[in-house]
C-alpha cells in the first residue's frame, strides 16, 4: 500500500473515531436528559403526596376539634415517610413466615400509634386512611430515591450501560407512580379503589343475604352469617371504610374452630393483575388461595385449610397495576357483580344442603362499609 493509501486509511479512522464518540456522547446526553425529566416528575409526585398527607392530617385534627400545631405535624410527616422496615434474617428459612408476621404487625401498630399521639381523638377510620396515606408516601418516597441513586452513581462513573438500563426501566416505574398518585386521590376522598372489589362483592353479597354480623375477636376484619338454599354462608372481609386489608388467617381459624364441621369449601375472592392483552374486568376461577401481598396471609390461610383438609377455591378479577390503585371503575364495578353471581353459583354447584362455605373478600376495604 502507498503512502496515499495509508494515509486515506488512517483518515477513515480517524473521522470514524471522532462520530463513533460524538454519537455516544449525544446519546449519553440524550440519556441524561430523559432521566432528569422523569425525575422531576418523580420528586413531584412525591412531593404532592407528602403535602396531601400534611393537609390530611390538618383535616382530621381540626375534625376531632383539637389544637393544630403545624411545625409538629410536618415533622411528624417528614418522620413517618422516611420510616422503614428491615426484614427477618432468612438464612435458616424455619419459622420465617412468624418473623416476619411480627415485623409488619409492629409496623402497623407503630405507625397507628404514632398517627393517633399527632391526632389523639381521630377516628379509627380517620387513623386507617393516614396510614394508607404515609404508606403511599413512603413508596413514591422510595421510588424517587432509588432511581436518583443509581443516576448519580452512573453519572459518577460515567456508566452508559448502567443509564441504558435505568433509562428502559424508567416508563415501568413511572406507571407505578401514577399508580400511587390515583392511590392518594382515592384514599383523600375514601372512594373504593380496583383492589377494593373482593371487599364490594362481600359487602354486596351480605346485604343480598341479609347477612347477619357476628364477631369472632379478631381486629378489622368483619364476618357475617347468612343462610342461602339451605346452606350456611360465612363471609369475611376487612372491617371498612377505612384502608384496612383485615386478618383473614386469624378469622378464618376462629370460624373453622366454631362451624369448622360443617364448612367444606373456601372460596377466595381477589383482585389480580392481568396481562398486557387481556380485558380489564375478566373473570378466572382457580384453586388454592388467591390473596397477593408479602405471603404471610396466604400462608396462614394455606395452613388453616391444610389442618381441617378443605377445598380451596379461588375466584379473581383482572385489572391493571394502575387500576388496582385507582379509583374504581364501572367495568371493575360491574366485573365485581358478575364475580357475585358466580360465587352464588359454586357455592350451589359445590356444597349440598346443610353445609358450609367460607366467601373471604380480599383486599382493601376503602370505602366499602360494613
Amino acid at each position: 500500500m502507498d503512502a496515499r493509501g495509508i494515509f486515506d486509511l488512517v483518515t477513515f479512522l480517524v473521522v470514524l473515531t471522532f462520530f463513533s464518540y460524538v454519537s455516544r456522547e449525544l446519546e449519553i446526553r440524550r440519556i441524561i436528559s430523559e432521566v432528569e425529566f422523569y425525575l422531576t416528575l418523580f420528586k413531584a409526585a412525591r412531593d404532592r403526596a407528602t403535602q396531601s398527607l400534611t393537609r390530611k392530617f390538618n383535616e382530621v385534627i381540626a375534625k376531632a376539634q383539637s389544637r393544630v400545631n403545624l411545625d409538629v405535624v410536618e415533622e411528624k410527616v417528614r418522620g413517618l415517610v422516611e420510616t422503614f422496615v428491615i426484614g427477618p434474617e432468612a438464612l435458616d428459612p424455619f419459622g420465617v413466615v412468624k418473623k416476619v408476621k411480627l415485623v409488619l404487625r409492629t409496623e402497623e401498630v407503630a405507625i397507628k400509634n404514632e398517627i393517633s399521639r399527632v391526632a389523639p381523638n381521630a377516628e379509627k377510620s380517620d387513623v386507617e386512611i393516614l396510614t394508607g396515606m404515609v404508606e403511599v408516601s413512603r413508596g413514591l418516597n422510595m421510588l424517587y430515591k432509588t432511581v436518583n441513586h443509581f443516576y448519580i452513581q452512573a453519572k459518577k462513573f460515567k456508566s452508559y450501560w448502567m443509564l441504558l438500563q435505568l433509562d428502559a426501566l424508567l416508563p415501568y416505574i413511572a406507571d407505578e407512580v401514577k399508580a400511587y398518585e390515583n392511590a392518594v386521590y382515592a384514599l383523600t376522598n375514601r372512594v373504593p379503589i380496583g383492589d377494593s372489589v373482593g371487599p364490594l362483592l362481600v359487602a354486596l353479597l351480605s346485604k343480598e343475604l341479609m347477612a347477619t354480623p357476628v364477631s369472632v375477636g379478631v381486629d378489622d376484619t368483619t364476618v357475617y352469617v347468612a343462610d342461602f338454599e339451605g346452606r350456611q354462608v360465612l363471609l369475611v372481609k376487612a372491617e371498612g371504610p377505612g384502608s384496612n386489608t383485615g386478618r383473614y388467617d386469624e378469622a378464618l381459624r376462629r370460624l373453622l374452630a366454631t362451624w369448622g364441621a360443617a364448612v367444606t369449601l373456601v372460596i377466595t375472592v381477589d383482585a389480580a393483575l392481568k396481562l398486557e392483552g387481556e380485558i380489564s374486568g375478566g373473570l378466572a376461577e382457580g384453586y388454592g388461595v388467591a390473596i397477593g401481598g408479602t405471603g404471610v396471609e396466604k400462608y396462614g390461610i394455606e395452613e388453616v385449610l391444610a389442618e381441617y383438609g378443605l377445598r380451596p377455591y379461588a375466584l379473581i378479577i383482572k385489572m391493571s397495576s394502575e387500576e388496582a390503585a385507582s379509583p374504581l371503575s364501572k367495568e371493575l364495578y360491574d366485573a365485581c357483580i358478575r364475580a357475585k353471581e358466580r360465587v352464588k353459583a359454586l357455592i350451589l354447584e359445590s356444597t349440598k344442603q346443610g353445609e358450609a362455605v367460607v366467601v373471604v373478600g380480599v383486599g382493601n376495604t376503602l370505602g366499602v362499609g360494613n
